[in-house]
């Protein structure tokens, strides 16, 4: 068994993931670099006992980067899934990490996935798959980084639970940490959850996360 990865909840975070997970619904984490988003899916796909599948987005990932294409091997043409496709066979978690890096026609694809169909059309292959059950679509971005031309759409954003995760300049009321900086000692997570227009719940709460070895 692996041991998981170290991620200190506080009010109800990994409730509201693991609800999410077990109504089939997508999850968005957004929040700035270094506040635990990765570390946060980590530590629920290890719980949830799912395979997690990690995608790092950037501007030139492209839509058959995730869902596959053909290849020549052996002298013969085959497909090879992406990481996409290979998630939604295996019922694993995906995670595509700042998802706004990619073009915009690139995560359209993602659209039939995050909301309640829960299908992955293969257009070379003529195929649509249905997610397995334990499958699982999360998406990250920092809202802060990107310009307004990569914010991440509404029609994208309207179909995920989404958790906000953030975390203020420590101050010197703070205690700080030992083994760090004051500047880096300790680091507050306000974490706000709230659900698509259609979900139905909006909890808030504040989260409290250290880095390893504080």
């Amino acid at each position: 068994m692996t041991v998981r990865p170290f991620y200190l909840a506080q009010n109800g975070e990994e409730r509201i993931f693991k609800g999410a997970f077990s109504q089939g619904l997508s999850i968005l984490l957004k929040g700035p670099t270094g506040c635990g988003k990765t570390r946060f899916v980590e530590a629920m796909a290890h719980d949830l006992g799912r395979e997690l599948i990690t995608v790092a987005c950037h501007e030139d990932l492209t839509a058959s980067d995730l869902v596959g294409r053909f290849l020549i091997q052996g002298g013969d043409t085959v497909w090879v899934d992406g990481p996409l496709t290979r998630a939604v066979r295996a019922g694993a978690i995906c995670y595509l990490d700042e998802v706004v890096e990619a073009r915009q026609d690139t995560t359209v694809v993602i659209h039939p996935l995050s909301d309640h169909r829960r299908l992955l059309p293969i257009d070379r292959l003529g195929v649509t798959l249905g997610a397995a059950p334990g499958f699982c679509l999360v998406v990250s971005y920092n809202p802060g980084y990107q310009s307004v031309l990569k914010d991440l759409k509404d029609s994208t954003r309207q179909r995920m639970v989404a958790i906000e995760l953030d975390f203020p300049r420590p101050t010197s009321r703070r205690r700080s940490c030992p083994r760090k900086p004051a500047s880096t000692s300790a680091w507050l997570n306000r974490l706000s959850v709230s659900a698509a227009p259609s979900g139905g719940w909006k909890p808030a709460a504040c989260a409290r996360w250290h880095r390893p070895g504080c």
